[in-house]
């Protein structure tokens, strides 16, 4: 077959992906699956270790590519072409696969997950020819931690974010039934700010830094439990199906100033959760529910605990080191 033909072929392969794009769009809209492809920068912010290793050439399982370096909103999760602008570039690797073949990808690992680094358009190719593996060079950053390929963005940061704050207080080693669970991302780091907060109080109190392990504990003790335990027995997660007692106590701890003066005053976030426990009782949960909304300046919003901040996803300034170059 001459290249002409080649690329004719290829033109056919590359708009068939561009409908399936848009059957797997609509779909998601209706279904709510998430089909974004994970921004490789979002999640290398979440990693501890800053410089990967080089593992050599391996044969990667293509379902197991998530994300990309730098063609995040360029391709679906599946690495179906999201706009016409791919279709020269992506016919030209298609028929330098079927003519001469292509080099290997090269591809970050995070545990068993892997993010494009250079290749975005061969995967793609690749997906669409319905191979099983890619040749690539994978650079991997040590993480012992086990993604669902499938899973949507929150839930990857979520889990992120519990690891990174689990290996950081060291809380699971002597509270491990602690359970601090969040249904939405960015959350650990609120925790996080509260217990570095409570330990510079602290300090300013005993005249001395204390370790930083004893401040966790101090927090988990006497911030945190305590708002947990009146969280507990009261209505509020009942109130608030779906969502987590710790979900209810990031909420307390953001808007606490706003919901203290509308139901009254409050010394900590244990009488504020008593607070609003017992107003609940009183008003009902409708009545309630429209009043912190108001609050929130915004009577579209859900019910309490929605969320109010919603993680960063914007696509971070472009990084020199990290720039794929396509064949």
């Amino acid at each position: 077959m001459n290249e002409g033909a080649n690329r004719v072929g290829a033109r056919q392969r590359f708009r068939q992906a561009r409908r399936q794009a848009q059957i797997e769009q609509l779909t998601a809209r209706i279904t709510g699956r998430d089909t974004r492809l994970v921004s490789f920068d979002d999640i290398r912010m979440e990693l501890r270790q800053r410089s990967p290793l080089y593992r050599g050439i391996q044969e990667i399982p293509l379902e197991s590519i998530i994300g990309s370096v730098g063609r995040y909103k360029a391709f679906t999760r599946e690495f179906l072409p999201l706009t016409d602008s791919l279709e020269e570039r992506w016919v030209g690797v298609d028929t330098l696969a079927t003519t001469q073949g292509w080099p290997p990808v090269e591809l970050y690992q995070v545990g068993n997950v892997y993010f494009v680094k250079d290749g975005n358009h061969r995967v793609s190719v690749a997906k669409q020819m319905e191979l099983a593996t890619i040749e690539a060079h994978v650079w991997e950053y040590s993480a012992e931690i086990t993604f669902d390929p499938d899973a949507d963005m929150d839930a990857l940061f979520i889990q992120l974010g519990e690891r990174n704050f689990l290996e950081k207080t060291g809380l699971a080693e002597r509270y491990p039934e602690h359970n601090i669970r969040f249904t939405s991302p960015g959350r650990y780091t609120e925790l996080l700010a509260q217990i570095e907060d409570l330990r510079g109080k602290l300090a300013q109190i005993d005249g001395e830094m204390m370790a930083y392990e004893e401040a966790v504990d101090a927090w988990h003790e006497m911030v945190y439990l305590p708002t947990i335990q009146i969280i507990q027995d009261s209505t509020l997660l009942t109130d608030f199906a779906g969502r987590t007692e710790a979900d209810l106590f990031v909420w307390l701890s953001q808007h606490r100033e706003r919901v203290r003066a509308h139901y009254g005053d409050s010394k900590n976030l244990a009488d504020l959760a008593q607070l609003l426990a017992e107003k609940y009782k009183e008003g009902g949960i409708q009545k309630v529910s429209r009043q912190v909304r108001r609050l929130l300046g915004d009577e579209a919003l859900p019910p309490l605990v929605d969320d109010v901040v919603e993680l960063d996803k914007e696509e971070p300034a472009a990084d020199p080191e990290m720039e794929p170059k396509e064949p």
